[in-house]
């Protein structure tokens, strides 16, 4: 039999549960060809029959549809106007409505990076603030090692490039060449597993109901197709605040333009939902 790639689909589908017909097909060919090429160049044929009889070969495919690299701080023009602007202009909000929590959704947070950059730029404002307003983030990944990781709050020089040694100083513990996430800003984050396909809540459970200020989810969208791109992003509209913000990746941006999002200034990965007229 010639094999085809829906065979490969459909025997990982039946092997490990998964069905990766979710993914771009440009995306799942590069992994499919690497796989191929690490396991000694193997034909299409080969490699069908190599996943039909080796269950670990079928994890790791799947494991390379994983990208989790994340660093601290990853693009510097969005967060600069996060610093500068954005998260500024929602801390006077909530100051305005008086006792309200400032609420963030992490949502494809991986090894948690993104959500300690958030939680240092939020504590460096509280910090300066007269008004100790309460913020919270609820950070989420659908891989639970990944969320392990997070909570662990442990990362390695590679991360941490774009961090200033005034804040290392002040939000890390150095242990030889690793760097250790100090407790006060743990204190601020709830880290959970939650998938943005499979589960039936629009928001992650400990954060009860959703109704994000500022919601991030980056570098992961163009991993999916287009339907369930449109299903991803269906389900954060619905958790998000009046006025609240949506941050993409950089390489996303014309993805968000297309879904009834405007972004706030060009080439900021910034967006927030278009008014209705």
């Amino acid at each position: 039999m010639e094999v085809k790639f829906l065979d490969i689909v459909e025997l990982l589908k039946r092997s490990h549960g998964t069905d990766i017909s979710v993914y771009d097909d440009s995306f799942v060919a590069r992994s499919l060809a690497n796989r191929q090429s690490a396991t000694g160049n193997l034909s299409l044929n080969d490699y069908y029959l190599l996943l039909k009889t080796n269950w670990n070969e079928g994890f790791l495919f799947l494991d390379s549809l994983h990208i989790a690299y994340s660093e601290f701080f990853r693009n510097p023009l969005t967060f600069a106007l996060l610093e500068q602007v954005i998260l500024p202009v929602l801390w006077a909000r909530k100051k305005k409505e008086k006792g309200n929590e400032l609420r963030i959704w992490s949502s494809a947070c991986a090894s948690g990076q993104e959500s300690y950059s958030i939680a240092i730029l939020l504590d460096e404002i509280r910090e300066s603030s007269s008004e100790k307003i309460n913020f919270r983030i609820f950070a989420t990944d659908n891989d639970q090692g990944e969320i392990k990781k997070a909570q662990e709050g442990l990362f390695g020089p590679g991360s941490m490039k774009k961090v200033t040694l005034k804040r290392i100083q002040t939000y890390f513990v150095q242990h030889e060449e690793t760097y250790e996430i100090t407790g006060v800003l743990k204190n601020y984050i709830d880290f959970s597993c939650f998938d943005l396909l499979l589960d039936q809540r629009a928001c992650p459970t400990p954060s009860i109901y959703g109704n994000f200020d500022l919601v991030l989810c980056s570098n992961l969208l163009f991993y999916y197709k287009h339907e369930f791109r449109e299903r991803i992003l269906e389900k954060i509209g619905k958790t998000m605040a009046p006025g609240a913000y949506l941050i993409s990746g950089e390489t996303e941006r014309e993805i968000l333009m297309k879904y009834n999002y405007q972004e706030v200034l060009e080439h900021s990965a910034i967006f927030q939902k278009k008014t209705k007229l």
